[in-house]
């Protein structure tokens, strides 16, 4: 698979701020960025790409950037024709761009947006207003 988005639900914890942190990374052609296990606000993160694709998805040349909320890394997405969205990362690796259509991309994020939402769900967290945004996120694509 050209791209995968990983996360890890044991390391979900909850900071005295009342954000959520925890592992999340993506895997662009076998390479992980920012690197495996990567900790950040894995739940507002989502929310934020879910966002982006829905918006890259829906217009040929449409960009736009999701940045990690830890440290100065960034993914790129750039709609293309045929309902296609290109990826590309700031690694400083050379991690060649993923070009993956937007249904493939909205399954990826759905399946781990639903389950990081259940793992914070069963931590009594979904209250939380970024797993909120995530669960309007996936009833907007029709659960």
């Amino acid at each position: 698979m050209k791209f995968d988005l990983h996360y890890d639900a044991s390391s979900l914890e909850k900071a005295r701020s009342g954000a959520i942190w925890g592992s999340i990374w993506v895997d662009m052609h076998g390479r992980p960025f920012p690197e495996a296990h990567w900790n950040d606000l894995p739940v507002a993160f989502l929310a934020e790409l879910s966002s982006a694709v829905a918006q890259a998805g829906n217009s040929d040349g449409h960009a736009r950037r999701v940045r990690f909320f830890d440290g100065p890394f960034w993914i790129d997405l750039t709609g293309q024709k045929g309902d296609e969205i290109k990826l590309s990362v700031n690694s400083g690796r050379d991690i060649p761009d993923v070009v993956i259509s937007a249904a493939e991309l909205t399954r990826i994020l759905t399946r781990v947006g639903r389950a990081l939402s259940e793992a914070c769900q069963a931590r009594g967290w979904g209250d939380h207003a970024d797993v909120q945004r995530l669960r309007v996120i996936d009833d907007r694509r029709g659960s």
